[in-house]
């Protein structure tokens, strides 16, 4: 693995999908941005939020 840290090889994924995803599903620019930057944040909210449900259980 390139980097040591599974969050912030998570947050390189939700980036990278999110970009691909806004290019592919909206035609204008500022669509485009305002779909990303929503497509982002939810992606690394949940990761986030699944990260602590999980480390609840690993105790």
């Amino acid at each position: 693995m390139i980097l040591e840290s599974h969050l912030y090889t998570m947050i390189i994924y939700a980036l990278l999908v999110s970009i691909v995803l806004a290019v592919i599903r909206r035609s204008d620019f500022k669509s485009r941005l305002k779909y990303g930057l929503t497509l982002f944040l939810i992606m690394t909210v949940a990761s986030l939020a699944f990260g602590w449900f999980m480390y609840l259980f690993a105790r």
